[in-house]
């Protein structure tokens, strides 16, 4: 948001966006140009620019200024943090699965529009069909100028696709949004991409409490940046609905996107731009109607309402509106301002859900701040004022102390950028203690983990083959998001996914490995990373071989039962080849000379016998009790060692497993789950006679 630009400022800023030299797919014939897109041509004045998103993925679809813009928008689209007013424009992308409130499907046969609009779509001062023959999706925005839009949707028609238009009109994106369709048992509520119920996930963001640090983006990054910015302070982002005034696209945007970042612990400001104040100084705008202001204000509401509830916002959340700066001294513009936004109030509230409003401190707040102990008057449940003075507190000169208790938030630095986890973003930064939305359940207590490692799977080259990704819940129900990150060669489907967590429950997620033909025989290792709550939980790995065999052999050794079931246990989950698993000291004894096994002693037990031979047990080198010529480095072997073994054993049993479950990996694939390193190696064994010399393998 812009509150302290001058309009050359704000003009001139946008134009910096928008300069960058258009990719034409047009035909042009006097004053018109024909665009032909998917088999779907329309004629636009020729004065318009043609983008190709394809070509230019970063390229910001504006709707502010007269474009076409041809293609899906790209996933980090290089937008203004704010842009603001609608003029006459049209985006024409292929079809999507999750198509946005009010748009209007055509026959397979048709590509020419003339009907009438939806509620939503008039007060928003758009028209969006889907043409199923062509299949395409088209938006088309329009600020004074609603019969010129009208015109050209009226006029389109269904082509033979031309082979001469850009890689636009036959490619998707190159890098697509996508989120998962993991499936789990025995739960009732849940999520998916097209917001019906499915994997486990709440069906709707609900109210919360936000507090801390949130942005404010023109449009919505990709899940991948946010997933990067969870290395920032940041937990709070604004998610824009909708409204005339509103200049960004929806992007990445849609339900499944909602549902896939809040799964990992961020919370939104759910934001509306419609009319402004009748004195703004901002052009190509929608204003309010004076002698309407209240009806207009109910009937803003109601489309907000609308929208918030397609992408998942479920009744009680707060729907900010975004009313820009305007001059106050203007008493009968005040009036319409608050008139307006009083209407807004009572709509939400008839709807059921929570008011917000965002305004300038020294304007639009300081009026509301006027009102609020008058009699009648709906005044909004929280205010989000605007006051860049660097200072991220709660308190403002033009806000009495006792308004709005915990209900307050503060855009205090204006237009910058920032780079978190490698990923940079044009923003506002904001100072919350307010009401937002998100997912309930995503405390820091008690926190969901992935359950050690999922089992390895052996996929021959051009193949596919299947395992899982187990979520162990915490100490309360919780939503977790999860990532694979394969790596060449190698695809996991689905690549991420959230799921609703029971407490103290278990989530198993099907997930399929599959390796192309070209990929190198070898194992390989494909991170899994999960988060809740904002914060990373656990990093784990699938174990992918393909057409090949352990590198060198890993022998796991165990000198009592209890270990035997931690290292049987270890082998299947690794899918280590039969005979990897001895209970028998010679054997053990023998790998340990070998160059090119690597051993893992499980428990004190083995690790003792190997250490010291306490016990006297029988060997091959004759040698009596109290001496091996064995010893461990405490850091994994990626191949075999003579005379050196890995002693996994802890304080506890759970800790034994975890070690070796992390030398095994690291001995297999030279890397491990958490922090990437070798673990650091056991304590010195007890010389004690511990176990037995042959133990049975379980």
């Amino acid at each position: 948001m812009r509150q302290k630009l001058t309009v050359g400022a704000a003009t001139a800023a946008l134009l910096a966006f928008v300069t960058v030299p258009a990719a034409s797919a047009a035909s042009t014939t006097g004053a018109y140009q024909n665009i032909d897109y998917h088999g779907y041509e329309i004629q636009v004045p020729a004065s318009w620019p043609v983008y190709n998103l394809t070509t230019d993925p970063t390229r910001c679809v504006l709707f502010n200024q007269h474009a076409v813009y041809l293609g899906t928008p790209g996933a980090d689209q290089r937008c203004p943090d704010a842009a603001f007013g609608r003029t006459e424009a049209v985006l024409i992308q292929p079809e999507q699965a999750s198509v946005p409130p009010g748009t209007v499907k055509l026959g397979s046969g048709t590509a020419s529009f003339a009907g009438t609009l939806s509620t939503e779509d008039t007060t928003g001062h758009v028209v969006q069909v889907t043409a199923p023959g062509p299949g395409v999706q088209v938006t088309a925005t329009y600020g004074s100028d609603e019969a010129q839009i009208r015109s050209i949707l009226a006029g389109a028609r269904m082509t033979a696709k031309d082979s001469s238009a850009p890689a636009a009109a036959s490619a998707t994106p190159a890098t697509p949004t996508t989120s998962s369709t993991p499936t789990t048992s025995a739960d009732k509520h849940a999520s998916t991409e097209s917001g019906s119920p499915a994997h486990g996930l709440p069906l709707e963001l609900s109210e919360q409490q936000g507090q801390g640090l949130g942005i404010d983006t023109c449009t919505v990054p990709s899940v991948a940046t946010m997933t990067d910015w969870l290395a920032s302070p940041y937990r709070v982002i604004s998610t824009y609905l909708g409204g005339a005034n509103w200049a960004c696209s929806y992007g990445n945007f849609d339900s499944s996107w909602a549902s896939e970042v809040a799964a990992e612990g961020w919370q939104y400001i759910p934001i509306w731009v419609g009319p402004q104040a009748p004195c703004t100084t901002l052009t190509d705008t929608t204003v309010i109607d004076p002698s309407t202001a209240q009806a207009q204000g109910e009937a803003e509401a109601a489309s907000a309402v609308a929208a918030a509830e397609s992408f998942g916002y479920g009744s009680g959340t707060p729907i900010y509106f975004d009313m820009e700066s305007y001059d106050n001294s203007n008493s009968s513009c005040s009036q319409a301002v608050t008139t307006f936004l009083g209407g807004w109030t009572a709509g939400l509230h008839a709807a059921g859900y929570l008011s917000g409003v965002y305004s300038s401190a020294a304007t639009g707040i300081a009026d509301l701040v006027a009102l609020y102990s008058t009699s009648g008057y709906d005044r909004p449940d929280d205010v989000w004022l605007a006051d860049w003075n660097d200072a991220p507190v709660l308190t403002n000169y033009y806000l009495p102390s006792g308004d709005w208790p915990n209900a307050v938030m503060h855009q205090y630095y204006g237009t910058h950028s920032e780079t978190w986890g490698g990923a940079t973003l044009s923003l506002d930064s904001d100072i919350v203690d307010a009401a937002v939305a998100g997912y309930p359940g995503l405390s820091s207590a008690g926190q969901p983990t992935v359950v050690d490692q999922p089992s390895a799977v052996s996929v021959a080259p051009g193949s596919t083959g299947t395992s899982s990704v187990v979520i162990q819940g915490g100490a309360t129900a919780s939503v977790v998001n999860w990532r694979a990150t394969a790596p060449a060669g190698v695809s996991v489907t689905p690549a991420s996914g959230y799921s609703f967590v029971p407490a103290n429950g278990q989530v198993s997620i099907p997930v399929q490995v599959s390796v192309s033909a070209s990929t190198a025989a070898g194992r390989y290792p494909v991170p899994i990373t999960a988060y809740s709550g904002g914060r990373e939980l656990t990093e784990t790995f699938l174990l992918v071989s393909s057409g090949s065999t352990v590198p060198g052999s890993v022998v796991l050794y165990a000198a009592d039962p209890q270990s035997m079931s931690i290292a049987v246990a270890e082998g299947d989950e690794l899918g280590l080849p039969a005979g990897s698993v001895t209970g028998d000291f010679e054997t053990a004894w023998n790998a340990d000379s070998s160059s090119t096994d690597v051993v893992i002693a499980v428990g004190e037990a083995a690790s003792s016998a190997l250490f010291y031979n306490a016990c006297g047990w029988t060997n091959p080198a004759g040698d009596g009790a109290g001496s091996t010529p064995f010893g461990f480095p405490g850091t994994p072997l990626q191949s075999g060692q003579a005379g050196s073994f890995e002693a996994a054993f802890g304080s506890s049993t759970s800790a034994t497993a975890l070690l070796t479950s992390q030398f095994a990996q690291y001995a297999l694939a030279g890397v491990l789950p958490n922090e990437g390193s070798a673990p650091v190696g056991s304590a010195v064994p007890a010389d004690s006679c511990l176990g037995s010399a042959n133990v049975p393998v379980q």
